[in-house]
């Protein structure tokens, strides 16, 4: 009998547990049915850069003598093979151009010369054909020097191999066209693995075959441009910095990083003997896929090309004398044309040579004019900064009305006298919040009744690093100017809305030091995002990936209707109290929203960097 019982319960419980598997894989299923079912905002709603005409620059000048480095047609990198399915066209880059007619681009755009890769001993499939018919074609009339790509191989006689070369290359030479520095012929040397004995053998060559002094450049990555210089290997140092060895590139923002890096890294002791590189990069790699090998390059934009040639240019004129002010471009197949950006690389490196302005001067500010259709709000946390955000909104060129909120009645006493004393706002208005949601709940508190009456708004606030000050000065400034610097800054973001009304959403490029944590932390803030978007969208299915784009910091130019249903006071309730939370609460997910609501309203978004 207890036997028969306990049986009898073994077998409820099993079915019982049956059913509960049963159920549960039940719930499981349909979870992943309506998962599967919403829509996946995938965020490639970006502006596409402007095609840009071929300008003549040919009345400019320069002490700066620019030299484009040079690959052999069959000896490009991987990204310049790609095949049509990922939406790059070559035939209309400079390769596809006649040799004259591209010689006279690049002259005309203030490049000096042409810096050849050139291969020897050959390799298998390269040859150097396409510099032997430049040399050969007198219509071609650049300077030019040859970068030695050597082909490291064991010779029995090393003598005879490096004679052997020396006589390969003597003709060039004798050009009248070659590039000397000091005087001397210019041999560049693209190995690290070049000995010191090697280089006392070519010198000793081109002495005795009458070709004379030699100046060996060595074409340097981070790692090895020092010890040559401490060795006095070489003469001088094409010096070039790889996307590997920046320090802390998250998110694959190599061109940030590459442009800061120039900026405040690279202390040289010989600094004359130092010849900097930009790199350039064909606008073919914007419509790239971000999922392949050259999403490095997602952030690449003829403004950040500009402001890179613009640093190296003030570093070479402070440190070389006129003679020898050398950059280089690595690379000249990458400047362009091209069937995306048109001229737009060769127009901008040409403003940053000669030091023409990159903001564009044709504004189309009219309809503005007559009505306030533009407010700023303004989170003032920090009171030291408050005559900052008064300086800056006083450059906006048309009429505008100013939103303020603090979080207390003495900073509201304060801000109020300065305001009246000093600020062009049409009209200003001051709330005074809890000190709860950042920046952010303040801005929809103040603004969820008023927003639709403005076309555009602009949101900033006292920014301060948690845990940096430094970082949190130079990010705040970048900031500010960025968005409103001048006059002609804010124009040109006006103008840009208004010529386009497909464009939304406006903020400054990702400010370098703060890239890492973004994209570090996104994963944290998908559910908040998804659930801010079942909120506004009850009756959609969104979801989004787990790539984010946002304006990091927070500050940024809208068009009201890319992004007014964030304004909803359901959304204002989620707040957390404040607690000094670093990341993943709703305030940060409300951050990182901007873009989605910019895509899913049929809007694009456009990123630039004026100041830096």
């Amino acid at each position: 009998m207890i036997a028969d019982q306990k049986k009898f319960m073994k077998n409820n419980v099993s079915k019982k547990l049956k059913t509960i598997v049963i159920f549960c894989s039940i719930i499981s299923l349909s979870n992943y049915v309506l998962i599967s079912l919403k829509t996946e905002i995938v965020i490639d709603n970006r502006m596409k850069i402007p095609k840009e005409n071929n300008l003549d620059f040919s009345k400019f000048s320069t002490t700066i003598k620019s030299i484009a480095i040079y690959n052999p047609k069959n000896y490009l990198p991987d990204e310049k093979k790609i095949d049509n399915s990922h939406g790059v066209i070559k035939d209309n880059s400079l390769y596809s151009i006649n040799l004259e007619e591209k010689i006279k681009i690049a002259k005309n755009h203030g490049i000096y010369g042409l810096a050849f890769n050139y291969i020897w001993p050959k390799k298998r499939n390269i040859d150097n054909n396409e510099f032997d018919n430049i040399f050969e074609n007198k219509k071609c009339n650049i300077k030019f020097l040859i970068i030695w790509n050597k082909v490291i191989k064991q010779f029995v006689n090393e003598d005879l191999y490096l004679m052997n070369f020396v006589l390969h290359i003597k003709k060039y030479f004798l050009d009248q066209r070659y590039i000397k520095i000091e005087n001397k012929h210019v041999l560049g040397i693209k190995d690290n693995n070049t000995t010191k004995n090697e280089l006392n053998i070519i010198r000793r060559i081109f002495k005795e075959k009458e070709i004379g002094e030699i100046y060996i450049l060595s074409f340097k990555y981070d790692g090895y441009f020092n010890n040559c210089l401490q060795n006095k290997t070489f003469d001088g140092i094409i010096h070039s910095i790889q996307y590997n060895s920046l320090e802390n590139v998250y998110g694959n923002y190599f061109y940030t990083h590459l442009l800061y890096s120039n900026l405040f890294k690279n202390k040289f002791d010989d600094k004359n003997k130092i010849f900097r590189t930009c790199v350039a990069l064909s606008s073919e790699f914007t419509i790239i896929n971000n999922h392949t090998k050259f999403s490095i390059y997602n952030d690449y934009s003829p403004e950040k090309f500009y402001l890179l040639n613009k640093i190296i240019i003030d570093w070479t004129i402070k440190n070389h004398k006129v003679e020898n002010q050398y950059i280089f471009i690595n690379n000249f197949e990458n400047l362009g044309p091209d069937n995306f950006g048109g001229y737009a690389n060769l127009n901008y490196f040409s403003k940053a040579l000669y030091g023409l302005p990159i903001v564009k001067t044709r504004f189309n500010l009219k309809n503005l004019q007559n009505k306030v259709s533009v407010l700023v709000q303004a989170h003032v946390f920090y009171l030291d900064l408050i005559n900052d955000i008064i300086n800056k909104t006083n450059n906006i060129p048309v009429p505008f009305d100013l939103f303020i909120t603090t979080n207390t009645e003495l900073k509201k006493t304060i801000i109020t006298k300065l305001l009246k004393l000093n600020s062009k706002a049409n009209k200003f208005e001051i709330l005074v919040v809890e000190n709860k949601g950042r920046d952010v709940i303040p801005l929809l508190i103040q603004l969820k009744d008023i927003i639709n009456n403005y076309k555009y708004f602009c949101h900033i606030h006292t920014k301060k690093h948690y845990n940096n000050k430094e970082i949190g000065k130079f990010w705040q400034v970048y900031l500010y100017e960025n968005l409103l610097g001048n006059i002609n800054i804010i124009s040109q973001i006006l103008s840009d809305f208004e010529n386009n009304n497909k464009l939304g959403f406006i903020f400054p490029e990702h400010f370098h030091a703060e890239i890492k944590f973004a994209i570090k932390w996104n994963y944290f803030n998908l559910k908040h995002i998804n659930h801010i978007l079942k909120i506004i969208f009850p009756n959609k299915y969104y979801k989004v990936g787990k790539y984010l784009n946002f304006p990091v910091g927070n500050m940024f130019w809208a068009r009201t209707q890319a992004v007014y249903q964030i304004f909803d006071i359901s959304i204002i309730n989620l707040a957390p109290k404040e607690k000094g939370q670093i990341d993943n609460t709703i305030l940060h997910a409300i951050e990182r929203i901007w873009l989605y609501l910019t895509k899913i309203n049929g809007f694009y978004y456009k990123t630039f960097l004026y100041y830096i």
